[in-house]
């Protein structure tokens, strides 16, 4: 005897329905993953970027705090992949303890510091629930100020 044809049709039809959608749901994670990865990497550049600026503001005139917090707010905010999460910077001495903007302000020449900016990031995966990790950068600074 002979098995109906018509049985065996829709089986397959139900079967390449669901590689399908397992297929689907794995290529969802790769490019979802895959935009919120450049997501992540264009607000490094872009804190990277914006805090060598300040850096180097700081250098010149290290009394320009709320300068250097601005040009760092502005360039993230900026950024193609954008943040709407506020910025942080901190100053530390060369020893890597962290210090006040009055102290950089009242440093003398030839002062090093380090000016680290840091910004919140979660990446937004479907199927996956990710913590908020904070993206931070670093850039040495020497005061060239004169008194």
């Amino acid at each position: 005897m002979s098995t109906p044809k018509l049985g065996l049709k829709s089986d397959s039809k139900g079967q390449a329905a669901v590689e399908a959608l397992l297929v689907l749901m794995v290529l969802a994670l790769v490019i979802f993953g895959g935009i919120e990865l450049s997501r992540g990497v264009a607000i490094r550049q872009a804190l990277d970027s914006s805090a060598g600026a300040a850096v180097r503001a700081l250098s010149l005139d290290p009394s320009q705090w709320s300068y250097a917090r601005n040009l760092i707010q502005e360039g993230t905010n900026q950024n193609v992949m954008g943040t709407g999460e506020a910025t942080t910077i901190q100053v530390f001495d060369a020893a890597g303890t962290p210090r006040s903007s009055a102290w950089l302000s009242g440093s003398p020449f030839g002062t090093t510091f380090i000016l680290e900016a840091s910004a919140p990031f979660q990446a937004d995966i479907p199927f996956l629930s990710e913590p908020i990790m904070t993206i931070r950068v670093q850039h040495w600074g020497i005061v060239e100020r004169y008194p």
